[in-house]
């Protein structure tokens, strides 16, 4: 539906412009068309910097040089920049018009419906922008010095899938190149947070492998349908980045071969050196995984799925566009039609705030900062306080974490006011008791948070033991020792053995008691003690008597790990020692096993 917008001008150069499709803090983009001989048109997007900032060197700089970036690309998979023009002091850049959707909007509808994206639409979306990503790393200039292209902003809403099934990476404003100034300062953190590779939130130098990080966790987002690092607050979703304990893909989707749960860890490691080194190479990784068990979609296919789809959405948005191309009588005083978009991101908010639709994996990370948790550690094993970790869909509509009040807030209600001061009168001196009184509160409040931080630092680090279950019943096999003979020692055949002075004649030799192997699966989950003691340290030691219950598949992998209690699952300890036992790997067996373990802390 087209509905009524701001004011805007009818024409920019030889462009008319026809309806506003988007504004945003910095500019503004609309559908425009040109006009030619014998009836030609053809329709473009126009993108614009508002006109409040239109005089501002620092937004002109930073159109130009998206517009000097983007004209130097060209590719299938890329967004296509065709021209840099200034009417009446007004910079614009004209794009190439699509039909489509965001890969966003995509996962978000299969997330909220429980599907799940075909092995063969990933590897198709994998492959098209894997090549586009690389095709703007290898950019050259005319002497044949790389560019240093890297696109910094990789996002499920930087990928766009057109109605023709051609991927098509988007926006390339925020991109880095190697010596441009106009760009990007050093130190300057640019993306959105939840995309970003460690180094680059440290603000660290990057290249090309920060886009490898981000298509990874756009790859893993497709298969699990759940925001990886994505959190409540931006503080969050940085700790997220730089220290959450990544789930195995295999976690949300079972049927992952072992070979992309291989690659997307490789991708998303978060030290650069170990990751791969482009994204054609993890691409190809992708692809060779995915091909062992489905083809990977033709263009075709993936127009047919988004047509399917998203039916209603493109009939309505193209209804919207043939009601601006023909509208007649068009004051240029009237105001400038709005196309609504339902996959753009709307001004004022951000496609990382909380959203239902597309939920976060499981978090260990805390909500109370650092400092308030390391001055106020657990008193005891049940002692979970400011580390509830929030359930899979965000439907609350606050966190669990530290809340800090204003003085008018406490008490006994909200509204309540500070009590009034009886008026003194006023001292003809200021007396030096008071100064010295708080000198000395403070030497004292110094001296204790000493004391208790010496003491934190004597306490020894949680241990935590691993015993059995009573109600295990995974069997031990035992086996007795073979009796081998040895011929070299027995004796001549004419001869009578010496006598056996510790088995006299007449009585049988004492058997020897089988030896007995150890429980694979206990050993199995032995081996990860170490992973194990590491939650206990960082997010406390397990109340008394917990119980953990491993289903085993019978390809010997951890199917399924879970808590007893049930309300551990979801804290961060919980979450940390599911990870860590998720890894596990047991002894293969016909049948699927259940494996319980109890843990206590020394």
């Amino acid at each position: 539906m087209a509905i009524p917008g701001a004011q805007a001008p009818q024409r920019l150069g030889r462009y008319e412009l026809l309806a506003r499709l988007a504004t945003g803090g910095m500019g503004e983009i609309f559908l425009a068309r040109m006009e030619g001989a014998q009836g030609f048109e053809k329709l473009f997007v126009v993108k614009r910097i508002l006109p409040h900032l239109a005089d501002d060197q620092r937004f002109r700089q930073m159109l130009i040089a998206e517009a000097r970036l983007a004209s130097k690309l060209s590719h299938a998979n890329i967004c296509q920049v065709y021209e840099l023009g200034e009417t009446d002091g007004q910079l614009y850049i004209v794009m190439e018009y699509m039909e489509g959707v965001t890969l966003l909007p995509l996962l978000r509808k299969q997330s909220k419906e429980q599907g799940v994206l075909d092995f063969g639409f990933v590897g198709g979306v994998v492959q098209q922008t894997s090549d586009a990503l690389h095709y703007a790393h290898e950019m050259r200039d005319r002497s044949g010095e790389s560019l240093g292209i890297v696109h910094r902003d990789v996002t499920p809403s930087n990928v766009f899938l057109t109605e023709s099934g051609v991927v098509k990476i988007l926006d390339f404003g925020i991109a880095k190149v190697k010596d441009a100034s106009a760009n990007t300062q050093t130190g300057t953190v640019k993306g959105k947070y939840a995309y970003m590779a460690p180094e680059q939130l440290r603000g660290a130098s990057i290249d090309r492998r920060v886009d490898v990080f981000a298509l990874g966790i756009c790859v893993y987002e497709m298969l699990a349908l759940r925001r990886l690092f994505r959190r409540k607050t931006d503080y969050l979703t940085f700790r997220a980045v730089m220290e959450q304990p990544i789930p195995d893909i295999r976690r949300y989707r079972p049927d992952v071969p072992d070979a992309l749960a291989i690659a997307l860890a490789h991708a998303l490691d978060r030290d650069p050196a170990n990751r791969y080194e482009t994204a054609r190479q993890f691409g190809a990784a992708v692809l060779d995984a995915i091909t062992a068990v489905k083809r990977p979609w033709t263009q075709g296919e993936i127009s047919d799925f988004i047509r399917l789809e998203f039916s209603d959405d493109l009939r309505k948005r193209s209804t919207q566009v043939m009601g601006a191309i023909h509208k007649t009588n068009v004051d240029s005083r009237s105001p400038m039609l709005l196309i609504a978009n339902e996959d753009a991101t709307q001004p004022g908010t951000h496609e990382d705030d909380d959203d239902d639709e597309f939920p976060s994996v499981e978090s260990t990370i805390s909500e109370t900062p650092l400092e308030i948790r390391a001055t106020n550690p657990p008193r005891d094993g049940k002692d979970f306080t400011g580390q509830v970790t929030p359930p899979p869909f965000s439907n609350e509509t606050s966190t669990s974490g530290v809340s800090l009040k204003s003085i008018g807030q406490t008490g006994q209600g909200a509204g309540m006011s500070m009590p009034q001061a009886h008026m003194m009168p006023p001292r003809q001196g200021r007396s030096i008791v008071w100064p010295l009184v708080a000198l000395a509160g403070v030497g004292i409040a110094a001296a204790a948070l000493f004391l208790v931080w010496k003491q934190m630092q004597q306490q020894p680090p949680a241990v935590v033991n691993i015993t059995s279950s009573p109600d295990d019943r995974v069997p031990q096999k035992t086996e007795p020792e073979p009796n081998v003979a040895t011929p070299d020692t027995d004796p001549p055949p004419d001869k009578d053995p010496p006598p056996d002075k510790a088995n006299p004649p007449g009585k049988d030799p004492p058997k020897k008691p089988p030896v007995k192997r150890g429980d694979p699966y206990k050993e199995a989950i032995q081996a990860h003690r170490s992973g194990i003691n590491r939650c206990a340290q960082e997010h406390g030691a397990p109340p008394p008597g917990v119980k953990v219950v491993i289903t085993v598949s019978t390809e010997g992998k951890a199917k399924g790990v879970a808590l007893e209690p049930a309300q551990l699952n979801n804290t961060p300890l919980g979450t940390c020692i599911k990870n860590v036992l998720g890894y596990a790997a047991f002894p293969k067996s016909a049948d699927e096993k259940q494996v319980s373990v109890t843990l206590s802390a020394s």
